[in-house]
């Protein structure tokens, strides 16, 4: 059977002394859209609920039968992958081999200096409350308005304690592990905001399953033994 970019899918887990392997325990589906596509579109992001260094996430354009896999650890990795859709649900172990996993430099490392987490009160949506943080760039408006920076909402379930921060945005990595404020939880709802307040972006959460899922990579390519 034809490799998809070099991503080899494993229906039984052999481990092997020379792979890293990561673990993935729940699979989030959100809704998204913007200001700019009255079409909403859907996401998957499998996630390990006890970190925050790591997780899987797919998206799709017009193929009904492949869909990209994007693979993320904070620390030192990331790959991006083709896959069918069906081999995607079916596979318990996804392995990767070291031409298709390249080294995650930290470049918005820096730039965690330049934003802060704002805490607002609690936000009520059918009669439920959740937690409402704010990522909000510190630079003055007319900076802001010159680079067109906006603001993240973070609406977060306080019912979903189990699970640590998506940290799907590396700014987002980097702001939390300088200043590790956001409480544990779901993000209900993640929504963008431009200088006027008014929402450019919107992606709310759908489902949460629970799955028992794997991806490895060969050790000679943990990149995240490597310093920056």
């Amino acid at each position: 059977m034809k490799r998809f970019f070099q991503l080899l899918l494993c229906f039984v887990g052999v481990w092997g002394y020379s792979q890293k392997k990561y673990h993935f325990n729940y699979a989030l589906s959100y809704e998204y859209s913007s200001v700019d596509s009255k079409t909403k579109k859907s996401n998957l992001y499998l996630v390990n609920s006890k970190s925050i260094n790591y997780y899987l996430g797919e998206s799709r354009d017009k193929d009904s039968i492949n869909m990209n896999l994007i693979f993320l650890d904070h620390t030192g990795i990331s790959s991006v992958s083709r896959i069918a859709i069906q081999d995607f649900y079916k596979a318990e172990v996804f392995s990767n081999e070291c031409n298709s996993v390249v080294k995650h430099t930290n470049q918005f490392k820096n730039k965690a200096n330049e934003y802060a987490f704002v805490k607002h009160n609690d936000t009520l949506i059918n009669d439920v409350s959740y937690f409402h943080y704010e990522i909000k760039s510190i630079k003055s408006s007319k900076y802001q308005k010159r680079k067109k920076i906006q603001s993240a909402h973070l609406i977060i379930d306080k019912n979903s304690q189990e699970f640590t921060p998506l940290l799907y945005n590396p700014l987002f990595f980097n702001l939390y592990s300088k200043t590790p404020i956001l409480p544990n939880g779901l993000f209900k709802i993640i929504y963008y905001t431009n200088l006027k307040g008014e929402i450019t972006f919107k992606q709310e959460l759908l489902n949460v399953v629970k799955i028992d899922k794997y991806l490895t990579i060969p050790e000679e390519c943990d990149y995240t033994k490597s310093p920056e």
